[in-house]
């Protein structure tokens, strides 16, 4: 079923009481929403998604646009299902998109008609056969999206005495789905044992989450948060190392953790995407930590750690990021909090305590060249939870506006170093804790 709204706080309200269900992968054919005929859906518009909530719980709208560079877009479109912001992907030819329904762990497979019309085609509720509502969710290619989660429990000898500390036990879960079926493929593992050297374990380190997988040969690596751990006073301490999850593909066999200590920080990120591969095959890993954010990259499997391309040092100052995009031929374009700003509230966490931020700004980054570009945007800036952008014909388009303020499409020429970018549609219509995630 469409729905075609603004959001509002009551809106917000609303949705926070009404418990969502559970369904299972293969949905009733006499389901209303279903889409009987996906013949119609239309090819290469636009995607763009808005959020409404900055704290717990958050709605999702999307919607179709034929061009971003004139008019104005206002925050209406199709309601995702969405008890935390919906994370979304979409088709190469624009015309499927997936989302998961995050704490939920429901994932949908919709087709697009156009403007707000998106019709249901499958649902699959991975939470059954991985046992967690809060697993994660990347489309790797056309064919495949991985579901992934992993959690780590300090484990002691005994329990009164912290001398005892033995490590963490990490255990992954993740399956493969098929995207056209809706279903996992055979070979999902729902406790995979996740190990780091003696050493490393002994001195607390720990892997608390994974995300932004990408496939290289014939594994799969997944970016992993890094945690060290003072068993005594049972507190995290300041991290010095960065680590990548790797597996077989597809059988999920031998787990292995790349380390290194080159660079310092998590490489998980958050919505954004950490990970990219370059025309060599070479991995393109952003590393966000101690204030500073880095590009570091993988070769056959392996760290290069004569490749450091540091953002905070090439912009002389303090920064922190949760991903970046890759553009093409070195060029890549990365969020980032700059902690030369004044810090400012940007919402509200679980607890009801509120959060800040410092502004966050976007750079260009040349690869290849090891040089950035301070790119001219809005003031204001939280892209905490941004999502995704694109690169079109030479451009990339992101869409940029301070929470609850109005905005813009920005276009930057991939091809240009200059920090300037030509302004497209206004971004329209929003209030309080609420703001343009992604475009698609």
């Amino acid at each position: 079923m469409n729905r075609f709204f603004k959001f509002s706080h009551w809106a917000l309200l609303a949705m926070s009481l009404v418990a969502t269900p559970l369904f299972t992968a293969c949905s009733d054919d006499n389901d209303p929403e279903l889409a009987p005929d996906s013949t119609t859906s239309v090819e290469n518009d636009f995607h763009v998604a808005f959020a409404n909530g900055t704290d717990n719980p958050s709605g999702t709208l999307l919607q179709g646009l034929s061009s971003l560079s004139e008019g104005v877009i206002r925050p209406i479109g199709h309601q995702m299902e969405s008890s935390r912001t919906a994370r979304i992907f979409v088709s190469k030819d624009r015309k499927t998109v997936w989302s998961l329904n995050y704490t939920v762990g429901s994932i949908e497979k919709l087709t697009y008609k156009k403007g707000d019309q998106y019709a249901l085609l499958k649902r699959f509720d991975a939470s059954v056969p991985l046992g967690s509502t809060t697993v994660r969710f990347t489309k790797m290619n056309e064919e495949v999206g991985s579901v992934h989660e992993i959690k780590a429990t300090a484990v002691y000898g005994d329990e009164k005495d912290p001398s005892t500390y033995q490590g963490h036990q990490m255990l992954a879960s993740i399956g493969f789905l098929d995207l056209d079926k809706m279903e996992l493929r055979e070979g999902y593992k729902k406790r995979i044992e996740v190990k780091l050297s003696d050493e490393l374990a002994k001195q607390g380190y720990y892997i608390f989450r994974i995300d932004a997988p990408v496939f290289s040969g014939d594994k799969i690596y997944y970016g992993a948060g890094l945690r060290k751990y003072n068993p005594l006073t049972k507190k995290n301490l300041t991290v010095d190392k960065t680590c990548t999850l790797v597996l077989d593909y597809p059988s999920l066999n031998n787990p292995t953790v790349l380390v290194t200590d080159h660079v310092a920080g998590s490489t998980n990120g958050y919505r954004t995407p950490t990970q990219h591969v370059n025309e060599k095959g070479e991995i393109l890993q952003l590393v966000s930590g101690n204030k500073e954010v880095h590009i570091a990259k993988l070769v056959n499997g392996k760290y290069d750690t004569s490749f450091d391309v540091n953002l905070s040092k090439l912009l002389n100052k303090g920064a922190a990021s949760n991903g970046f995009f890759y553009a093409g031929n070195g060029i890549a374009y990365v969020p980032y909090e700059d902690y030369t700003t004044e810090s400012h509230k940007v919402g509200v966490d679980p607890d009801g305590k509120d959060t800040f931020s410092y502004d966050w700004k976007l750079a260009r980054i040349d690869l290849n060249k090891g040089t950035a570009v301070d790119l001219n945007v809005p003031g204001k800036l939280w892209l905490t939870q941004y999502q995704n952008s694109v690169v079109r014909d030479g451009v990339f388009y992101i869409a940029l506006a301070p929470v609850g303020s109005e905005g813009n499409i920005y276009m930057f020429d991939v091809n240009s170093e200059s920090a300037e970018g030509k302004k497209g549609a206004a971004l329209k219509g929003t209030n309080a804790q609420q703001y343009y995630i992604g475009i698609y």
